[in-house]
């Protein structure tokens, strides 16, 4: 028979293997788990809210002195009150007795004291939950409320038991089993209670396979509320973590979680372990929140076992929470320096990037103006070249005539002077004008400057007024003020050198200028630098 117990835990273990990898993952889970966190206070408003419409009709009844009704609508505000506020759960159970007593109803007496032990037992109040069962005649009570009254004390002794270490232990222990073995004979073997029983006295023993069985059991085959499940599936997040399969611990675990904030349950035990197998594995930042969910509902309840329980691991939560903290903190230090840096760094390439710019805009400025002056050299030389090659023309062709002019004159100065004729050679100088081989000098030298610079007389009126301007007669020829600062166009600055070209002295050629410059529009001293500013064809 044992083993074939066994050989059927095994094989259900089989198929809930096979069946947890249909379940959807652990990450899911979690997910649905802080979802129902974020909701868990609008579910606790909605019970309370249905609470308090039973609390209604109580008040009705009491007025009405119907103590039968009073007291079933006590007994199920006991039961509601029972996981989720300890003072109320109290306050509703002592009433349950004190109307049981009224009533004088040995069996309601017998059934609202085993619900003020087991609200004691959830307070954590283990020595006032013994003393309350020892006084229940539970001879009186029949059937499920029997069974319920037994539950209610192997609870009390196992849980007594898991709260005290060393020789007080085993006693507690055993008398839970004695409780269990209670309900394993006089009750039904495929009902909650006695599954339940089933599971918790195999937990309780550490023979954590037959409790996985148990609570599949009762998952599988029993269609059970909230709270139930929450029971069952916290059973086998413990058994399994007790395997060190915390996958699957996490995993029942959260879904105790779940349907403890589904039910409105606030003394729970899911979350609490939860968080500390979380925080085993390093995920700090869930177990703090699982942690103080843990402790949000311990205090909700008023339970002094939970709340002493959370305190054992809770400190060392928020320790690795705070280090975890200090560590982001140094993190985002180092990264905040980084980026510093490199922000220094992108600082100063954008200086050196802008000052490049700055360096290869004045380059570029330099580049241009360095061009235009290279152009404007290129024009000076290209109009220089020409003027050359205008005038060094002149100069060939008028030194050519010149010499033949000299030549024929030695010839026939040769032959008079050979025949003695000096009357003839008189008459050969005579005849020669130099005035006028001067004037014809002028009119080359107007003529071929006029060719250079046909705009020459044009521009140079520009800088008088209009009574002051040259008007010429000839247009081909040139007036001496002219002809003056047509030399300096040419680069011919030298007063000497005017004044000996033209025939006059220095100092006539000294007041023409100034005369010239006096009668301008613009200053004396700018007045060269406009004429230079004449440009040829």
């Amino acid at each position: 028979m044992r083993r074939f117990f066994l050989l059927s835990i095994l094989i259900q273990l089989c198929c809930i293997q096979i069946s947890f990898g249909q379940m959807g993952s652990l990450e899911e889970k979690l997910v649905e788990a802080e979802h129902y966190l974020e909701v868990r206070d609008s579910i606790i408003q909605e019970k309370k809210y249905r609470l308090s419409v039973l609390t209604d009709s109580l008040n009705q009844f009491a007025r009405d002195q119907k103590f039968e009704e009073e007291y079933r609508l006590s007994d199920i505000l006991t039961r509601e009150y029972e996981s989720f506020v300890y003072d109320s759960a109290f306050h509703y159970a002592s009433k349950s007795i004190k109307l049981a007593y009224q009533l004088n109803d040995k069996t309601k007496i017998a059934e609202a004291k085993s619900n003020l032990s087991l609200i004691l037992l959830l307070k954590g109040l283990f020595k006032e939950t013994i003393d309350t069962l020892e006084t229940i005649e539970y001879r009186h009570l029949e059937g499920s409320k029997k069974i319920r009254f037994y539950t209610v004390a192997y609870r009390s002794y196992y849980d007594l038991s898991n709260s005290r270490w060393g020789y007080y232990q085993p006693k507690y222990r055993e008398l839970g089993h004695q409780f269990c073995e209670k309900i394993f004979q006089e009750g039904d073997p495929n009902s909650f209670d006695y599954l339940l029983a089933k599971a918790l006295s195999s937990l309780i023993s550490n023979k954590n396979d037959e409790a996985i069985f148990f609570y599949n059991k009762l998952l599988n085959e029993h269609k059970l509320n909230d709270h139930e499940q929450a029971i069952c599936n916290c059973g086998l997040g413990i058994a399994y973590s007790r395997f060190f399969d915390n996958e699957k611990a996490k995993y029942y675990l959260l879904k105790a979680t779940i349907n403890d904030i589904k039910s409105a349950t606030t003394e729970t035990v899911a979350a609490k372990v939860l968080a500390e197998l979380l925080h085993y594995e390093g995920s700090v930042e869930r177990a703090y929140q699982f942690i103080e969910h843990a402790q949000n509902d311990a205090n909700f309840f008023g339970s002094h076992a939970r709340r002493l329980e959370i305190s054992y691991i809770k400190p060392d939560i928020e320790a690795a929470m705070l280090n975890k903290v200090e560590q982001e903190k140094n993190v985002m230090r180092y990264v905040a320096i980084a980026v510093v840096f490199v922000a220094l760094l992108i600082v100063l390439f954008i200086a050196i990037v802008y000052r490049q710019l700055r360096e290869i805009k004045k380059a570029r400025k330099e580049a241009l103006i360095a061009n235009k002056n290279l152009q404007e050299v290129n024009d000076m030389l290209r109009e220089v070249s020409r003027i050359k090659e205008e005038y060094v023309g002149y100069y060939f062709n008028f030194s050519s005539q010149f010499i033949e002019k000299l030549e024929a004159f030695k010839k026939a100065i040769s032959r008079q002077l050979l025949t003695k004729q000096y009357d003839a050679i008189e008459m050969e100088l005579k005849n020669y004008n130099s005035k006028k081989e001067r004037q014809n000098l002028f009119e080359d030298f107007d003529r071929i400057f006029l060719k250079l610079f046909p705009d020459f007389v044009n521009r140079f009126n520009q800088l008088f007024s209009e009574e002051d301007q040259i008007q010429l007669k000839d247009s081909q020829s040139l007036n001496t003020d002219l002809r003056i600062f047509a030399l300096i166009r040419l680069g011919v600055n030298d007063n000497e050198k005017i004044a000996s070209i033209l025939n006059f002295s220095v100092n006539t050629i000294y007041t023409y200028k100034t005369k010239i410059k006096n009668r301008s529009l613009i200053a004396n001293e700018d007045f060269d630098l406009k004429i230079m500013e004449i440009k040829s064809v």
